[in-house]
């Protein structure tokens, strides 16, 4: 990881020493720690802190509970911002649909379902947990989606409940820039049929 010393120049460009001005100040230091972490030189570092945060629209969509399929339409549509984590996109997930977050999870950024090569899991607290079974998927908490090489038209899978496998199709719709007139995300802009009951048949 780069190092920035206290006495050294703000990455932010404000031409303060850091320790009068990210450093003092939570939201944005978070932001330098997680430049940090990905970029390889500096410039590289000062290029992800001046890009302005993405917005993704995600359209997450219910295709079977179990063994049955879901035969009309049952979606959600959100808009969550980059920093947020797969963790985060799991509990907006669950609130639309009504869902109890009582079980691990886990998302497949692939075309393909239980490709764990691709999975990012964790347990109702978004704590990551170690397979048994020779690899383990990587933890949904540490993910943020400007992290995850997200962009519009991909397709990937979400499974809730590894027994009674609650499986979702989420999509990319949108990728864009963030603006001034975003204001409380995550937020849903969307909602298509009612969400079946967890733990009973769906209704007709």
């Amino acid at each position: 990881m780069l190092k920035i010393k206290r006495n050294d120049k703000c990455p932010c460009g404000s031409g303060k020493k850091y320790k009068k001005c990210c450093l003092a100040n939570p939201d944005k230091n978070s932001e330098i720690i997680h430049a940090r972490s990905i970029a390889h030189t500096y410039e590289e570092l000062y290029q992800i802190i001046a890009k302005p945060m993405d917005v993704y629209r995600l359209k997450v969509e219910l295709i079977r509970m179990g063994f049955q399929e879901i035969d009309t339409e049952v979606s959600r549509t959100f808009e969550i911002e980059g920093k947020q984590t797969l963790y985060d996109l799991h509990i907006n997930i669950q609130h639309a649909f009504d869902w109890d977050n009582d079980h691990m999870f886990s998302f497949y950024l692939s075309d393909k379902l239980f490709d764990i090569d691709n999975a990012f899991s964790a347990n109702p607290l978004g704590e990551h947990f170690i397979s048994s079974f020779g690899k383990s998927s990587k933890s949904a908490s540490d993910a943020q989606l400007r992290d995850l090489g997200i962009s519009t038209g991909l397709s990937f899978w979400y499974l809730f409940d590894y027994g009674d496998e609650l499986v979702h199709r989420v999509t990319v719709e949108e990728v864009r820039e963030m603006t001034s007139k975003d204001i409380d995300l995550p937020k849903m802009l969307h909602q298509t049929g009612n969400a079946p009951s967890q733990y009973g048949n769906m209704e007709e």
